[in-house]
C-alpha cells in the first residue's frame, strides 16, 4: 500500500544553449549556470532566499534544437542537490552514450521542483 502526499510545489525553470562558450542561461532568475566539463553543467542557487522551498527532483529535462535531427538520441539526468553549495548537477549525453556539450541551436530546459512546505515522513 502506497501512500500519496499533496504538497504546495514551487517550480524553478531555466534554459540553456549551447555555443562556443560551452552552455549560456538564456533564462532562469536567481540562478547561476557553470561549465564544469564536456556534458557537465551545474544549475546553482545564488542564495539561500534564491532557493523556492525544499528540493524535490527534477520535473521536466527537455531538450529541443533548430534542427530536431541533431539532438536525436540525446538524453539528459541530473545528479544529487548539493544543500550546501545550493547547486545540482546536470548532465547530457549523446545517442553514443558520451557526455557531450550542447551545440549552436541547441537547447535544455530544466524545470527543477521544489516543495513550499516542509516534508516529513
Amino acid at each position: 500500500h502506497s501512500q500519496y502526499a499533496l504538497l504546495t510545489g514551487r517550480s524553478s525553470g531555466q534554459t540553456l544553449v549551447g555555443g562556443t562558450a560551452a552552455v549560456t542561461k538564456v533564462f532562469g532568475k536567481g540562478i547561476t549556470v557553470t561549465y564544469v566539463s564536456t556534458g557537465l553543467v551545474d544549475l546553482g542557487w545564488s542564495t539561500v532566499d534564491a532557493i523556492p522551498g525544499v528540493f524535490l527532483g527534477p520535473k521536466s529535462l527537455q531538450l529541443h534544437a533548430t534542427t530536431a535531427s541533431g539532438i536525436k538520441g540525446y538524453s539528459v539526468a541530473t545528479g544529487i542537490y548539493n544543500t550546501t553549495t545550493r547547486k545540482l548537477r546536470v548532465a547530457i549525453w549523446d545517442a553514443s552514450n558520451n557526455l557531450v556539450d550542447l551545440a549552436a541551436l541547441q537547447w535544455l530546459t530544466c524545470t527543477i521542483l521544489f516543495s513550499a512546505e516542509q516534508i516529513t515522513p
